[in-house]
């Protein structure tokens, strides 16, 4: 197989919250229909925004002994934090991904101090997208001397790419301004009543980007200074846990931590809840992640996203909806199909319905976050691949 070059695919693709930013601009202009079904919309109402957890909060979840998973609110809107995991050993403490919400991580902190006399020797980047890394300088601060891990492609994304993501935040209030307008009003831009299930989403998203912004601004990137893009195995006292880097996955660089003697696997966003997050992902190879995944057999599954797991179903699930998308793009390159009409034939909705049980809120983070970015995604790798070149826009 001819592999992508990492440098290859659009750069443009955003993360996720300029994924929502856009899909919001659309629905704030044009109305709910732009992103839901109406069968889709009426099945099940939102809940009250009231009834969510703040994006500053988590739960903690003891998954093992001495291991201890911070669990964020379930990914909604773009404005949250990815899971962080603690695991205490018998001379120190090693952690998995550290957020980007500077409170958020600054409690995780004192919990381990809680937990453990032990310091944080080890901090463990799974990749390069911030909302699992901006709490790296917190932990440098806090624990000097403390080592970072990360494969190359993470360190590169951080210091590359990471910065422009507070532009992207910022670039959100416009956005934001006209949903308030429009909940003021009660009316959409058509001037027709705006339908509950939009008053809900919308002020929860407003919610969540009000608490967020705030908190996010404070943070500074801070890149791994030690490079592991292969596998490395870290001792912490007789606690064995290995640090896996299987190449490109769900970015140019993923890496996830298994401990093989609590059969305890964190999968960093290899695996997300309510879906997958696709914007600058390589199918054929996050495939072969979540099969080497698999091959653990670990009875202790915590993803980047999302509750903690104890069998591989909802991971069988991800790579059913990863084949599927990277099949039909490989159809319709070999059919000649341009990438727009391959954008509105390819059909989601079975796996929609299967990711998120007509839940209001996970349907409209799951039609946000994921069709558009995979069909683009998976379009231009299986162009590369069967023709040898990327695509030009339009094409």
């Amino acid at each position: 197989m001819t592999h992508l070059p990492d440098t290859t695919l659009s750069q443009a693709i955003p993360v996720r919250a300029t994924t929502r930013r856009t899909s919001l601009r659309c629905l704030a202009s044009i109305g709910f229909a732009a992103l839901l079904s109406p069968s889709s919309a009426s099945a099940q109402s939102a809940p009250d925004p009231a009834s969510y957890p703040s994006v500053l909060s988590y739960r903690t979840v003891r998954v093992a002994d001495g291991v201890y998973a911070f669990i964020t609110p379930e990914e909604r809107t773009g404005f949250q934090s990815g899971n962080s995991i603690a695991i205490i050993g018998d001379d120190g403490v090693l952690v998995f991904d550290t957020g980007n919400i500077p409170g958020l991580t600054r409690r995780q902190i004192a919990e381990i101090r809680k937990l453990t006399d032990k310091p944080v020797r080890y901090v463990v980047n799974s990749h390069w997208h911030p909302d699992h890394n901006l709490g790296n300088s917190i932990y440098r601060a806090e624990f000097p001397g403390v080592r970072i891990v990360g494969t190359s492609a993470t360190r590169a994304g951080i210091l590359e790419r990471v910065p422009t993501y507070f532009g992207q935040m910022k670039g959100f209030a416009q956005t934001d301004s006209l949903m308030k307008l429009r909940l003021s009003t009660g009316r959409m831009r058509d001037g027709s009543r705006m339908p509950d299930d939009v008053r809900q989403l919308w002020t929860l998203v407003v919610k969540d980007y009000a608490d967020f912004m705030p908190e996010v601004l404070q943070a500074k990137p801070s890149p791994p200074d030690l490079i592991s893009d292969d596998s490395l195995t870290i001792f912490l006292g007789t606690r064995r846990v290995k640090v896996m880097s299987p190449g490109r996955g769900n970015t140019a660089g993923d890496s996830y931590i298994y401990l093989p003697d609590e059969r305890v696997l964190l999968t960093g966003d290899l695996v997300t809840v309510p879906g997958p997050f696709p914007s600058t992902s390589y199918f054929a190879d996050w495939i072969r992640d979540l099969d080497e995944l698999k091959a653990l057999h670990a009875s202790v599954i915590v993803p980047g996203h999302g509750d903690v797991q104890h069998d591989y179903a909802y991971i069988d699930m991800v790579r059913e909806l990863l084949t599927f998308t990277r099949e039909r793009a490989r159809e319709a390159v070999l059919r000649g199909v341009p990438l727009d009409s391959l954008q509105k034939q390819i059909d989601f909705e079975p796996f929609i319905k299967r990711f998120t049980n007509g839940d209001v809120v996970r349907t409209d983070a799951f039609k946000s976050f994921y069709p558009v970015p995979a069909v683009m995604r998976a379009y231009e790798e299986a162009s590369y691949e069967i023709q040898g070149a990327i695509p030009k826009p339009g094409d």
